[in-house]
């Protein structure tokens, strides 16, 4: 689902030198660019008011790469399965608050539109001295494969873009070997007018 997900690396010798290496292969540490300027919040509070806004879908990762804002912003806990197409092809993402919820809107050509939720009350997101950090980690389990993970998306918010890390590691057991691995990328996509084309679907 992301075009930037990290590759693959896992932690399987209990051989101290083959840990060694592993530990160098199993760890990719992005940094944001000095180009992409200061990060540091300007309001260190718990209001994420700011977030609101629409963003451009496509943006560019600190390694030059492109990929997109709504497949970071996607739960992994659902699937993608129908509506793939969409997600890539979406010109913009909307970020909305509302009581206890987060709600992320996807708008495409020809009328295409999506919209999942974060619930704070279920420790989805949180607002954390003026970054949103979105949780994104659980079971990863898979065939052969048992696993858990503590991936976390934070934004900040600077005046022409939306810079996000995304961060986390996972460890578990496959094939009766000992996994691990841990990753932090960063990408930004930049603010969007709102356009008269973002209209939402008759209920």
């Amino acid at each position: 689902m992301n075009m930037w997900l990290p590759p693959t690396h896992r932690l399987a010798s209990p051989l101290v030198a083959s840990v060694a290496i592993c530990l160098s292969a199993c760890v990719r540490i992005e940094h944001p660019p000095a180009s992409w300027g200061d990060l540091t919040p300007q309001t260190r509070n718990d209001n994420c008011a700011s977030f609101s806004a629409s963003y451009g879908n496509k943006g560019n990762s600190s390694d030059g790469a492109v990929g997109t804002l709504s497949t970071w912003l996607f739960p992994r806990s659902s699937t993608t399965r129908g509506i793939d197409k969409d997600l890539f092809g979406a010109q913009t993402v909307t970020l909305e608050f509302e009581g206890a919820l987060l709600t992320v809107k996807t708008f495409g050509a020809m009328g295409a539109y999506h919209q999942w939720s974060f619930d704070k009350s279920k420790h989805e997101f949180a607002c954390l001295n003026g970054v949103l950090r979105i949780s994104q980690g659980g079971d990863k389990s898979g065939q052969n494969i048992a696993a858990v993970g503590t991936d976390a998306i934070d934004l900040y918010r600077t005046p022409g873009d939306l810079i996000v890390n995304r961060h986390g590691g996972s460890a578990g057991v496959a094939l009766m070997i000992p996994i691990a691995d841990y990753n932090s990328i960063w990408a930004r996509f930049p603010v969007q007018a709102t356009s008269a084309t973002q209209t939402e679907p008759a209920h």
